[in-house]
């Protein structure tokens, strides 16, 4: 199953305005530090039809049951806070008869948690003896208390910690030569799970495979980890039914192991055929209300909850901000209603802006498409002094990818709700670790028709961290028309050739394109690829005989990117190929463009930027150092003159240098204490 939903949207109130107390947390008198009511924060859908379901109603649903698996994410807080409340609720409909098993206690340690709900031994003891997960104390303790003031049982359903390598690593044999005091603390026969859940579990961990070896089938995953979990769990199960006859037994678990009634659920059916189970799945979204499920149905019913804050995971806490994501947009003229256009959603590589991208297409496909360029949503100061975007952090991506496969998705819908959008001529693409995102959104989209091209893609390969879109799992929901097309050099071809083979098994269309080795033909093939992918007539090469260069060396994204823009508009005018190099060709006659900025060019209107922002500001030319006399009196000429203070009276201009008396350092010092 598949959740849809809308990232909310911060609202921005004028000054003096303020949002009343109670539509945030109820009643006046509810503490300002509090978490929303409960009933606000969480939506319940029935599973199968996604209709929504009070709480009430769910619950009385629940009651009925022998057993109901509550599927969790471990860290979410209000994942805990509806673990709680069914709880409770179960406990009032079933008159304390109540059973609570759950995954975050193994089976030796049932005399500490029974002696514990009995009152026998203080908390201290007890959480000396039960090894708690690092959450206890937000996420599972509730619960917990909650038994031992009612005095309902507390069963411990996982496999013992002590005994989990032992017997993951001997197999049968570790297993058989327990004595009988552990042995008794483990399932007394081991049952298979199902293919299909193996086909999960594989997919889930895609990107540890090769590091963990041949899976293999079930015969040989019996005595695994995940095996011996779901085995003990549905074991437990089974066994607290017995012990506790005409009690309804509530298990609480990671939701993969209850998910699609397999896993720990399977194994409980195979002990006990004939108990009446519902399963739960609990998802943390951001706006509950608008989320949608989709795919095959995975459980009984789905609460979605608010992702407000997560308990300790990791060493790290976190909380979630609603948070704005720019972009920028640019219409044909000619775009109409009755001639609708195609739409490029480009993503820059690392270190260029939304500007940036509109600059490097405007040009070349602007009379025919509409332009959406994403700012990345992480800004840094570049090498060179200028501000660029990043896309994710490494400890983030999945995280950060996703976000932006919801951004994404927003702007698409966005733009066809408002704009002459031709639907079915959708482009998603970029270049360098936007390559990478746009190749990930590519594979995440279940509701975009697009076709996505990844020129260049780098720092790709926790790609790998994404579960695949099994098409089993997507039930009576039709897959979106997308594609995907990789271009790569040959360093990068084997990893996406196994890439791009995973994607052929779930049935997405996908390409590997190599990339050309001639720079003088790298933009018109990048342009050419994704003209296709627009259904634009493809651009033929130039047939000059003559060839040009612009020489860049360092670091710098943006000379880069100004001396593409260069080539390109070269190119354009004269039809001689021009590439950027970052060192002179070897062999061949080729003429160099020069790259150097005189100050005259500053001098016409337009030409220099603005500082942005209601009030003005100062626009800081930083030039070379070592620059002939004449040359640095002609840039001081320049500021002299100020052409952004003819533009206003708010705007001027002042020049720096590298180093040296009128250092950047110290031109913004003196802004600064202006």
């Amino acid at each position: 199953m598949y959740l849809r939903f809308l990232v909310l949207v911060m609202l921005l109130f004028p000054v003096g305005c303020a949002t009343p107390r109670a539509s945030i947390f109820g009643s006046g008198d509810v503490a300002a530090w509090s978490a929303p009511p409960l009933e606000r924060a969480v939506s319940v859908r029935d599973g199968r039809t996604d209709e929504v379901v009070s709480f009430d109603a769910f619950l009385d649903a629940l009651a009925d049951a022998d057993v109901v698996f509550l599927g969790e994410t471990h860290t979410d807080e209000t994942t805990h806070r509806v673990e709680l409340a069914v709880y409770e609720g179960l406990l009032e409909r079933r008159k304390g008869g109540v059973v609570l098993a759950m995954e975050m206690f193994g089976w030796d340690v049932q005399p500490d948690l029974d002696s514990y709900i009995a009152g026998e031994i203080d908390e201290p003891t007890f959480l000396e003896r039960v090894r708690p997960w690092g959450q206890y104390g937000a996420a599972y303790r509730p619960l917990v208390e909650r038994a031992r003031e009612s005095g309902a049982p507390v069963v411990g359903s996982n496999f013992p910690r002590p005994l989990l390598r032992r017997v993951a690593m001997g197999g049968a044999e570790a297993l058989e030569s327990l004595e009988d005091g552990e042995r008794r603390q483990a399932p007394a026969e081991l049952f298979p799970n199902t293919e299909a859940y193996w086909r999960r579990v594989d997919n889930a961990v895609r990107s540890h495979r090769a590091m963990m070896g041949g899976m293999g089938g079930d015969k040989q995953r019996l005595h695994s980890p995940q095996s011996l979990w779901d085995n003990a769990m549905g074991e437990a199960c089974a066994v607290a039914l017995k012990e506790h006859p005409g009690d309804l037994v509530l298990h609480v678990n990671g939701a993969f192991h209850s998910a699609y009634w397999d896993g720990t659920v399977h194994q409980l059916r195979l002990r006990k055929p004939d108990a009446r189970v519902i399963t739960v799945s609990i998802y943390p979204v951001t706006n509950p209300a608008v989320a949608e499920l989709e795919g095959a149905p995975s459980s009984d019913y789905v609460v979605l909850c608010e992702a407000r804050a997560t308990d300790l995971f990791d060493g790290t806490r976190s909380v979630y901000a609603d948070r704005e994501l720019k972009y920028r947009l640019h219409l044909p003229e000619g775009a109409s209603s009755q001639d609708r256009v195609p739409l490029l959603i480009w993503l820059c590589d690392d270190g260029l802006t939304a500007s940036d991208g509109v600059d490097l297409w405007k040009d070349r496909l602007g009379d025919e498409v509409a332009i959406a360029v994403l700012e990345a949503p992480y800004r840094e100061i570049q090498e060179d002094l200028g501000e660029g975007g990043r896309w994710f952090w490494p400890d983030t991506f999945s995280s950060d990818v996703s976000l932006l496969a919801t951004a994404i998705e927003r702007v698409w819908g966005y733009l066809l709700r408002h704009y002459p959008i031709d639907p079915a001529r959708v482009c998603l693409a970029g270049e360098g670790t936007g390559a990478t995102v746009a190749a990930a959104v590519g594979l995440l989209t279940e509701r975009m028709d697009v076709d996505a091209v990844a020129i260049a893609p780098r720092r790709y390969v926790k790609i790998k961290d994404f579960p695949l879109s099994l098409p089993e799992l997507r039930g009576d929901d039709a897959p979106p028309d997308k594609s995907l097309r990789v271009v790569v050099g040959a360093d990068d071809d084997a990893w996406w050739t196994a890439e791009l083979s995973e994607y052929a098994e779930i049935g997405l269309d996908s390409l590997k394109i190599a990339a050309t080795s001639d720079p003088w033909e790298i933009d018109l093939d990048a342009e050419n690829i994704l003209r296709s992918a627009l259904e634009l007539d493809t651009r033929p090469a130039a047939a000059a005989t003559t060839r040009r260069y612009i020489l860049v060396d360092g670091d710098s994204s943006r000379a880069r990117h100004w001396a593409r823009l260069l080539a390109l508009r070269a190119t354009a005018a004269d039809g001689v190929p021009v590439a950027v190099l970052e060192a002179p060709p070897e062999e061949g006659s080729y003429d160099r463009i020069p790259t150097d900025v005189r100050p005259e060019a500053f001098a016409e209107e337009g030409a220099l930027p603005r500082c942005p922002g209601p009030f003005g500001g100062t626009t800081v030319i930083v030039v070379s150092e070592g620059m002939a006399e004449q040359d640095m009196e002609a840039w001081l000429a320049l500021e002299e003159d100020d052409p952004l203070a003819k533009r206003g009276r708010l705007y001027r201009l002042r020049i720096a240098t590298v180093e040296g008396e009128r250092s950047l350092s110290t031109v913004l010092s003196k802004l600064q204490a202006a």
